[in-house]
């Protein structure tokens, strides 16, 4: 069944498959408990955080998951010498996703992927 043409947006200008496939990237990474939680802890934080204050952080006790996330995260987390921290793009995905539920920015509110 083809989609009526009046549903369609007012736009001249479609979205490549580019920006498809960052927008799929980017609800990857925020529909998983434990990445939320990661990029979550890095929003929170007040500048870089070594490898176990994230994992406390993010309450992720397991090395090889916090590895393996961190992976998924690529582009979005940055690693130094002074620990990792949000990317620009990162930061903006957190903080378009607050924005775009209206959501409180504490930590209160985000749950642990553990519990």
């Amino acid at each position: 069944m083809a989609i009526p043409r009046w549903t369609w947006p007012d736009t001249d200008d479609p979205a490549t498959a580019t920006e498809l496939r960052d927008a799929t990237a980017a609800f990857d990474a925020l529909s998983d408990p434990t990445r939320a939680a990661i990029l979550g802890a890095l929003f929170d934080a007040s500048g870089p955080l070594s490898y176990s204050a994230l994992a406390s952080a993010a309450d992720v006790p397991d090395n090889g998951r916090l590895n393996y996330h961190l992976r998924r995260l690529d582009d979005l987390v940055d690693h130094s010498s002074a620990g990792y921290s949000l990317s620009a793009r990162g930061r903006a995905l957190v903080e378009g996703a607050l924005d775009a539920t209206e959501g409180d920015r504490s930590r209160e509110n985000v749950r642990s992927p553990n519990r």
